[in-house]
């Protein structure tokens, strides 16, 4: 049986030699294609890092850098998750939705008046699922969405941060060389026994997932725009919206 999983945000800084040891061997055990090299350069492009722990033993983690955008003329701001894992045993735990969301906050907070857009590059379904949980509006979906501003905020960010790899049409990130990909069976591979429109329109959108292709996902990050399970999970619910 799973123990109590714990989570803390910390800079990347405050890792220890063993912390990193650990994320590089459970990226290993749920990727295929990963080294230690990427995965250290990974860490040295982000700033802060959701940890999952249960007692001493990390169990999951995710890795967060703010990102400067300029969008037709104007500056906002991209919260990127970069390598993101969450050992199977452990996934049924709210912990990382609840530090991601109190991040989300705290920067909406301390920069009242700035724009903030939370950019998700995903190669696997479950991930690209998140964005349904915790936001009211994100895009691309098979439902909705706010095409302008999703096409505006994405191709500024594969623009500048992978110019070589980002294409504007499809909105998807492609390696020229084997890149880091999901395990072929594993949770995050398409399950064509479940009847999902989330996961039939990533499909659509992102055919080549499996070859580590990455979608660009974009969602407002603002108050209003958080799901009553994510404002909970902030634990922030029945507070008001800020004004600013």
């Amino acid at each position: 049986m799973a123990g109590q999983t714990h989570g803390s945000t910390i800079p990347v800084t405050q890792l220890t030699p063993a912390d990193r040891d650990a994320m590089y061997e459970l990226m290993c055990c749920y990727y295929l294609g990963v080294t230690r090299q990427d995965f250290e350069r990974d860490l040295s492009h982000k700033h802060d890092v959701i940890l999952l722990r249960t007692e001493d033993t990390i169990v999951g983690f995710s890795t967060l850098a703010r990102l400067p955008l300029e969008v037709s003329g104007r500056q906002v701001h991209a919260i990127f998750s970069g390598d993101t894992i969450v050992d199977a045993l452990h996934r049924g735990s709210l912990e990382m939705a609840h530090q991601i969301c109190g991040y989300f906050l705290r920067a909406i907070e301390a920069s009242p008046g700035q724009e903030f857009y939370w950019v998700l590059i995903s190669k696997g379904w479950r991930t690209y699922r998140v964005l349904r949980f915790l936001f009211r509006d994100f895009a691309p979906r098979y439902d909705a969405g706010d095409p302008q501003t999703f096409a505006e905020i994405a191709y500024a960010f594969g623009a500048r941060y992978y110019p070589e790899h980002y294409n504007p049409t499809t909105h998807l990130i492609e390696f020229v060389s084997e890149s880091q990909r999901i395990r072929p069976g594993s949770a995050e591979a398409i399950d064509h026994r479940r009847a999902d429109a989330d996961m039939r329109f990533f499909e659509r959108a992102n055919p080549n997932h499996e070859r580590g292709v990455e979608l660009v996902c974009v969602a407002p990050v603002t108050y209003a725009n958080l799901t009553p399970a994510a404002r909970q999970l902030a634990g922030k619910h029945h507070r008001a919206e800020p004004k600013s």
